[in-house]
């Protein structure tokens, strides 16, 4: 798996007790609710979608903050290639716009055996080329994501998958190691993804480039590519969905990534729509613009530090760990950095992510302490370590604002409470190496990341660094506890079992602090203001998000 710089910020593959989340867009599904914020601070209005589009649209332009480098699912894992691969290529089960999934290509997932997954696929449906999507085709695809040697991202995530096989003319069977109920979970996102068999292997290595192109089902299709410009999906005017077929003809996508050009272009109408990965340190000049709207919703993201090495260094002391969460100041961060799109976190499965048994996982959040600084504890602990004087390092860039705001802030953190911070300070493509190369996380004791779960459920973040060999397993977190905890949460049939399983775990890892929850932040969805349609949650990088969208009425 990998997300980039920005699960850095997402380079490498995964509210408050309140809870819920109100409808302010006067059209949106009645799945929304309010939201509060810890502490008292001001309370945030989120949508899960912005009112459905009404008239058609030609063309429009959507920024991501770099190029795309690929559309092929099993490599498609930072936010540029899943944003837009999700447009084109449609999963086995779809993830909702509030994270719950439900039916996509696959009509159900039973299980007759505990050992046995079988798949009922959907009658009708047609790759872009009109031949039909079949059982091979599903088979085809979920071995390419199974195969080490084929280079994927996802081979962890299906670990407990033995073998797949067509066994009927709509039908996949999967046999398994163990139970895995987070199978469908799992499907709902790129390693569920369709492919065609005979297209892919006609292309080889070539699939997924601006050379070999794609064969998927989806609503969208691969227009032009211009590598290192502009990537066009046009809209399958013979898609099979007909209740599903788009307002809009073309969307380009084009990389931007410095914030000054992005916001001149939103401002100006040049780029039409954006999800904003990174904070925009322009917001309330973008806020205060008749020219566009800003949307902020539920999603999945945890803003926290990584800590590089659990055996060496004074992090490696979990006491200074919690002294160091207890001396940063989460609502000034809030209120410099992201302009009230987040919100201090007390746990790194935030509430965007409880996507099943959310009273569950609600009680659990609200039973963890409030995320305020404490110096005076603070300082108590890091004397109780023995840790006082001596040198913490911070992996940061001075390239992008998100990471030298984030790195400040836990410099005067660690100056408060007596540690001595250091800031290794690389350029954001070397940025990357840290999640990459463990000669790189060897220099720093610490090093951010805005991460988040591939699905609406905790346990899926946890997963990756909690259990042994994980994806994300930087720092070698060893707890036996939340590692069996996990493995039994994902071989649970019941809902509440795996969500009781989860939350014990989390409250195992969250004493732990191998990773730092710093904020949650929110979807923020920037769209020009005679469109609507777009999803506003982290749908956007699992599932179609603009079906709907479409001119104002």
């Amino acid at each position: 798996m990998r997300k980039t710089v920005l699960a850095a910020t997402a380079a490498t593959l995964a509210m408050t007790t309140a809870g819920c989340y109100r409808d302010t867009t006067g059209g949106a599904p009645a799945n929304t609710a309010d939201s509060g914020a810890p502490g008292g601070a001001a309370r945030r209005e989120l949508v899960t979608t912005t009112p459905p589009g009404t008239g058609r649209v030609d063309r429009v332009t959507w920024a991501l903050y770099r190029g795309t480098t690929s559309i092929d699912p099993i490599t498609a894992g930072d936010y540029p290639e899943i944003t837009v691969t999700s447009l084109m290529c449609e999963s086995l089960f779809r993830q909702g716009p509030d994270g719950s999934p439900g039916p996509g290509l696959a009509t159900s997932l039973e299980y007759p055996d505990p050992r046995t997954a079988v798949l009922k696929l959907r009658e009708g449906v047609r790759f872009w080329d009109g031949s039909p999507m079949t059982a091979e085709d599903v088979a085809f695809s979920i071995e390419r994501n199974r195969d080490p040697k084929g280079g994927g991202y996802w081979v962890p995530v299906l670990s407990r998958v033995t073998s797949v096989k067509a066994t009927g003319p709509l039908e996949v069977t999967l046999k398994l190691s163990r139970p895995d109920h987070w199978l469908r979970d799992v499907l709902s996102y790129m390693p569920g993804m369709v492919v065609s068999k005979a297209y892919v292997t006609a292309k080889g290595k070539d699939y997924g480039t601006a050379r070999g192109g794609a064969m998927c089902t989806g609503s969208y299709k691969l227009g032009e590519w211009r590598t290192g410009d502009v990537l066009s999906v046009v809209r399958n005017d013979a898609y099979w969905n007909r209740s599903a077929v788009p307002l809009t003809g073309r969307i380009d996508f084009k990389g931007i990534p410095d914030e000054a050009t992005l916001t001149a272009a939103l401002l100006t109408g040049e780029v039409d729509g954006a999800y904003l990965e990174l904070p925009l340190s322009t917001m309330d000049q973008v806020r205060a613009s008749d020219a566009v709207k800003v949307y902020q919703g539920p999603s999945y993201l945890i803003d926290a530090l990584i800590v590089a090495d659990l055996r060496r260094g004074p992090l490696a002391d979990a006491r200074v760990r919690r002294a160091l969460s207890l001396a940063i100041d989460r609502e000034a961060y809030v209120a410099t950095l992201y302009k009230g799109t987040a919100q201090p976190a007390r746990a790194l499965g935030t509430p965007g992510t409880w996507g099943y048994e959310r009273g569950t996982f609600e009680a659990a959040w609200s039973a963890l302490p409030d995320p305020k600084a404490d110096l005076e504890t603070a300082r108590r602990l890091v004397q109780e370590a023995g840790a006082s004087g001596k040198t913490v390092t911070f992996g940061m860039s001075n390239e992008l604002n998100k990471l030298v705001t984030e790195a400040n802030l836990f410099k005067t953190a660690a100056e408060r409470i007596g540690l001595k911070p250091r800031l290794k300070a690389v350029s954001a493509d070397a940025y990357g190496g840290f999640f990459l190369d463990p000669k790189a996380r060897a220099d720093v004791d610490g090093f951010f990341t805005t991460n988040y779960p591939n699905w609406a459920d905790p346990g899926a973040l946890y997963a990756s660094f909690a259990l042994p060999g994980g994806p994300q397993d930087y720092g070698g977190y060893r707890s036996a506890e939340a590692a069996d905890l996990l493995e039994r949460a994902r071989g649970a049939a019941g809902p509440k079992e795996r969500a009781e399983l989860t939350v014990r775990a989390q409250r195992t890892v969250t004493g732990d602090l191998p990773w730092i929850p710093v904020v949650a932040p929110d979807t923020v969805l920037v769209l020009n203001a005679r469109l609507s349609g777009a999803t506003v949650s982290s749908q956007h990088l699992f599932a179609p998000w603009a079906d709907r969208l479409g001119a104002v009425g």
